[in-house]
Order: structure tokens, then sequence, then C-alpha cells
């Protein structure tokens, strides 16, 4: 989930960013020491290994940094980061090469073209990490593209980069970053606590966060459930109906390719609580009624995967 507004939390990409931003430039006590935190944390983070159905019971009632591999999900890894400035630190430039718009599919961006995306989206709730999903060949990429690009990575990155190797996620053949299987998958949740701009991240909050990003689980791990949404978004969506989704999208600082439309409108229909959505109704004969959508969609993957 990389952009939401509820009631109790309004995030943006910049107050996100600061650990990773202002830590890297240099210009902030707290966010190095944070930084420094995190980088201490990844060098032996701890595993635990839970069916799914255990896993809400198993997060940390803190911020720290766990990494639970789903047992009876082969492929599933979900990272319970140490906070929402933690986990932008280590996945701002990874959201930025894959998911956001009007940035570059084919190089690495600095810091400081984040900072400005960001603050470009900050009106928006255009918030980079307040969840995330990848592939482990998406990983795997980034960080082979770091260095073809010869980027220093950032503490954050180096934390990631650590944690995927230690869990097997990618390693290095050959001279390249490679991924072990191309089923593996990561997903991100933050831990409780206030983040860097005062959000809140309660127990509901992270549960909404960890349901939307399941949700990408499956779309990414289930053909026949992947298949049923693609099918609804180009069959039984208008064209109106389809502009306006991805108008919204778009308007949350999310790129407007099908790739990510579709997925995050399925995640967004049917993996997030109510008070979460950020998707609106739209009054008119070529309206858009968001219950209404959902029902069917619901409907559509209910008869394709039963």
């Amino acid at each position: 989930m990389k952009s939401f507004r509820t009631r109790g939390i309004a995030l943006t990409a910049a107050c996100a960013l600061s650990l990773s931003t202002i830590g890297w430039f240099g210009g902030d006590a707290c966010a190095q020491a944070g930084a420094a935190e995190l980088e201490a944390q990844s060098e032996h983070v701890e595993i635990r290994r839970v069916p799914l159905a255990r896993l809400e019971a198993s997060l940390p009632g803190d911020a720290r940094l766990v990494l639970f591999a789903i047992t009876d999900r082969p492929g599933l890894y979900v990272m319970h980061a140490p906070g929402l400035a933690g986990q932008g630190a280590m996945f701002s430039r990874v959201v930025a090469l894959f998911e956001r718009r009007d940035m570059p599919r084919d190089h690495i961006v600095t810091m400081t073209e984040i900072a400005t995306h960001a603050r470009r989206f900050r009106t928006n709730a255009a918030d980079l990490t307040a969840g995330n999903n990848f592939s482990s060949t998406e990983l795997a990429h980034f960080f082979d593209l770091a260095r073809s690009q010869h980027l220093t990575l950032t503490p954050g990155e180096r934390a990631l980069q650590r944690i995927a190797v230690q869990t097997g996620l990618i390693g290095e053949r050959n001279g390249d970053w490679q991924a072990r299987s191309t089923r593996d998958f990561l997903i991100t949740i933050p831990g409780l606590g206030t983040g860097p701009g005062g959000e809140i991240i309660d127990t509901q909050v992270r549960a909404a966060i960890l349901s939307h990003e399941l949700g990408h689980w499956q779309y990414f791990s289930d053909n026949a459930y992947a298949q049923a949404c693609r099918s609804f978004w180009w069959r039984e969506l208008s064209y109106d109906q389809r502009v306006e989704l991805t108008r919204q999208l778009e308007a949350l600082g999310y790129d407007a390719s099908d790739r990510i439309v579709i997925d995050e409108a399925q995640a967004y229909l049917l993996h997030t609580p109510a008070p979460y959505m950020p998707l609106a109704d739209v009054p008119g004969p070529n309206g858009f009624d968001v219950a209404a959508i959902r029902g069917r969609l619901k409907q559509r993957v209910a008869e394709a995967t039963r």
C-alpha cells in the first residue's frame, strides 16, 4: 500500500523519507542515528516461521525489525519494519523505480529527486512506503541496476540488501544480483508507533496495510485470481470507469500503466478496509460507484477461483 488516507493517518512521502533523505545528506543527527540502528538490526534480523493464519497475532507489539517466512504459502515473506521512517529508508528508491508516477523505469534516481517527487504529491497523501510488495526478481534488479550505475547505496538500502541476502531472496551469481526463485515475494508493513510527521501506526492501521499487501501477494501468486481481475478490468468496466480509476490512482502518485493500476485497483477494492479506502465515488450518469464495482469484482473473482 503505497498511498492511503484514513481518519487516523494521512501519510506523505516527505515525512516517510526523513530518515533516508535527511540522514543521507548528513544534516540530521537523529536521522543518522536511526540509520545506524537500522543497519545494526539488519545484521542479525530475527526470522520467524509461522502459517498465514497466525501471522497477525505474531506481529511484534513495537517497532522491531522482524522477518516472517510464511510456512503454508511457499515464497511469501513479510517484513515487519522498524517504523515508517526505517521502512522509507529501505524502500523509497525501490518504489520509485517500479511504481511511482513520472519516475524513470530504466535507472535509479537520486535522493534529491525522491524528495522533490514527495513534495509534489504531499497534498494527495502520496506516501511511498505505507507498505510495500516486491518480487525477489524486482529486488535483484534494483541492486543490479544500482551496481551498473555505480551508485552508493544508502544505509537503509544496505540494510535491505543484507536482509534479502540473509533470507535467501537474492544472491550474487557470476557478478550479478539474481533472485533465488521467481516465486519469492516480499511484503513489508511498518511497526507500531508514531511516524516522523506525527502519523500514528496502531494495530488497526497496521492490519489494514497488511491486508492490502497480502492482496498483492494473491494477485502475484494466484493466476486464476489475477486473470479474473484483468478480465474484469478490460471486459466489465466501462471505458469511463477505467479512466476514472486510473485518474484517482495517478492522483495518489501511482504510475498509470496497466501493470500497476489493475493490481492496485484489486488490492484497494477487495483487500482494503473501508475506513482506509482512498478511492471515491463520482456522481452522475457516467459516474463511479466504489461499492458497486467492489461487489461485481468480488463476484467475478469468487466465480473464477471456486
